[in-house]
């Protein structure tokens, strides 16, 4: 018993008001001690309690109680996570701008495609409106000639019977 008197209580680390002491002394962490002992993942496992939280109250812990050896321990593991997640996240970005590069050159094609679909559509309207042109101008001539042919003095000879 004398071992837990020389225990620092959970409430006097820095960080630690009444509320999150009760909430740790309920999961089970009674001193700064103990909290220095843990895993990140185990101390995240305690409602209120997330990732950024959970590696201040350990670096506060770690600190407090003089372990300044499994501080650096552990931020060298966070500074190689960080260094992946950076690499990860510039990989990511070099593919979603090749993505993009292959977007606008699509957008491009298309839009070269269009045009010259456009060129083509209005070309072949116009042959087809000189071709009803023409077709009307020929309808035209023959109603003449018929209007003509019939006021030409021609009669018809009326047949008896």
């Amino acid at each position: 018993m004398g071992e837990f008197s020389s225990m620092t209580e959970i409430s006097e680390l820095r960080g630690v008001g009444p509320a999150l002491a009760r909430i740790l002394q309920e999961n089970g962490v009674q001193s700064v001690e103990g909290l220095a002992g843990m895993e990140e993942q185990q101390l995240r496992s305690i409602p209120g309690i997330g990732s950024s939280r959970a590696g201040l109250l350990l670096d506060a812990a770690r600190v407090h109680n003089g372990s300044a050896e499994a501080e650096g321990e552990d931020l060298s593991a966070r500074l190689a996570a960080a260094e992946t997640a950076l690499q990860a996240a510039e990989e990511k970005a070099a593919k979603a701008e090749a993505k993009a590069k292959k977007a606008k050159r699509q957008a491009v094609e298309l839009m070269e495609e269009f045009a010259e679909a456009k060129v083509k559509a209005k070309k072949k309207a116009r042959k087809v409106k000189a071709k009803a042109k023409k077709a009307i101008e020929k309808e035209k001539a023959k109603a003449k000639a018929i209007l003509e042919g019939n006021g030409s003095g021609k009669k018809k000879k009326k047949v008896k019977k």
